[in-house]
């Protein structure tokens, strides 16, 4: 008896051991990517098109232009409770390209779209979108998560299948 329950007990002991092998061979091998997530609040009135004006112009294309963001999506809330949240997720595959400068994709785009100076054309329209971009952005968070996209789904498609094995529709006989 003892035999018997010390060889089952070895047996299970060296199925979970390559499991566990398998299992961080696994994540070694999938591909990992960075995601951040910034959310900040823009009140709902006049100003908000001023503010979305602003970010669509001078604050976004750092992060669209980017040649190490994977992903970018600016969200903005539709239903629930905090109606006036606004959430940037952008992916990398690593930590470096997230600290990495944009370069010249930023630097061509900036010097074809510079911000008014004061006194030139447009300057007070484009400090008031700025101030009030300031202020929504002022309180805003910052999330850095890392996620196995071996688990994702990308635009319908799943690169591998996490749960049981589909198993194929039962097709009724007609007897």
């Amino acid at each position: 008896m003892r035999r018997t329950t010390l060889g089952a007990c070895t047996c299970a002991l060296a199925i979970l051991m390559s499991f566990g092998y398998a299992q961080a061979q696994q994540q070694q091998d999938s591909p990992m990517r960075y995601v951040t997530v910034t959310t900040f609040e823009v009140p709902y009135g006049p100003d908000r098109p001023k503010m979305m004006a602003f970010l669509n112009e001078y604050f976004l294309p750092g992060i669209q232009l980017h040649p190490d963001v994977r992903n970018f999506r600016l969200l903005t809330h539709v239903w629930g409770s905090d109606g006036m949240q606004v959430i940037m997720e952008a992916e990398y595959d690593n930590w470096a390209d997230i600290e990495a400068e944009c370069g010249k994709p930023c630097d061509d785009y900036f010097d074809q779209h510079v911000a008014p100076k004061v006194g030139e054309d447009g300057y007070a329209e484009y400090q008031e979108m700025s101030d009030l971009f300031n202020v929504a952005y002022g309180s805003h968070t910052d999330e850095i998560y890392l996620t196995n996209m071996n688990r994702a789904m990308v635009e319908g498609k799943t690169p591998n299948w996490v749960g049981p094995t589909p198993v194929a529709p039962v097709v009724a006989s007609g007897n």
